[in-house]
């Protein structure tokens, strides 16, 4: 038996064995939905390509006339950009219809002013993410919780701000991997940068903007490469 609830601008329907989300109450024609969510990840990805040459051509300008501090903050803008570009091609998803064998695991997430349900499941050998974004009313959010847990598609603990474990693991692993870096360039050491001068400064400020993008992208990865890991894991050992 179908069952179903409604987030901000789709409408997610859970069957015996896959989930489908559409833009309408009913299931109609996937291949629409399909083709819609592709085109709004396509606008995503080029709101991110133009952004990147802008500020690669903002970087070039400032370090020919000598702010190289600026220079580094828009070349810094541009890298970030193009990760982001990066990650959306390869976690992100838009696909209509899931397959509940193939689900990772399902977590809601309220992060300042945005809820949402987010799927995770497995694609061609790694976590790939499908979200569902809610809206503000705790009515409908309820639904939708309610909806998960009757079909044992969420679990309490992943009803949160934020993971728990592998959130911990990856912020961990971020940290003992970027601190040290962090440290050195903050303190000139890592490239010989003179900390006195102007130049030096502004180096070291840009640097380490750039280092926070990143460290934050990476992040990213080192959760998702851990997500499949222990997602393989778990996987072998009910299959011993």
């Amino acid at each position: 038996m179908e069952k179903t609830f409604k987030g901000k601008y789709e409408y997610c329907h859970i069957d015996n064995d896959k989930i489908v989300i559409t833009r309408t109450p009913e299931i109609e024609d996937l291949v629409t939905d399909y083709s819609k969510s592709i085109n709004d990840f396509f606008k995503t990805l080029m709101v991110f390509f133009i952004f990147i040459p802008i500020f690669t051509a903002l970087s070039v300008v400032f370090y020919y006339i000598g702010n190289y501090g600026l220079s580094i903050y828009a070349g810094g803008g541009a890298l970030f950009f193009l990760l982001m570009a990066i990650y959306s091609i390869l976690v992100t998803s838009g696909i209509p219809v899931i397959y509940r064998d193939k689900i990772v695991k399902i977590q809601f997430k309220r992060i300042l002013l945005f809820n949402s349900i987010v799927i995770k499941y497995k694609d061609s050998g790694r976590i790939k993410k499908r979200g569902i974004l809610l809206t503000n009313n705790q009515v409908e959010i309820d639904t939708a919780l309610k909806v998960l847990l009757t079909e044992k598609l969420i679990e309490d603990k992943n009803i949160e701000y934020k993971g728990k474990q592998i959130e911990l693991y990856s912020y961990a692993i971020t940290a003992i991997l970027g601190v040290p870096v962090f440290y050195w360039f903050a303190d000139g050491k890592l490239f010989d940068i003179d900390r006195g001068t102007k130049e030096g400064s502004a180096l070291i400020q840009g640097g380490l903007f750039i280092l926070i993008i990143i460290w934050s992208m990476l992040n990213s990865v080192i959760k998702n490469i851990l997500s499949s890991f222990f997602y393989n894991i778990k996987k072998r050992k009910k299959q011993n």
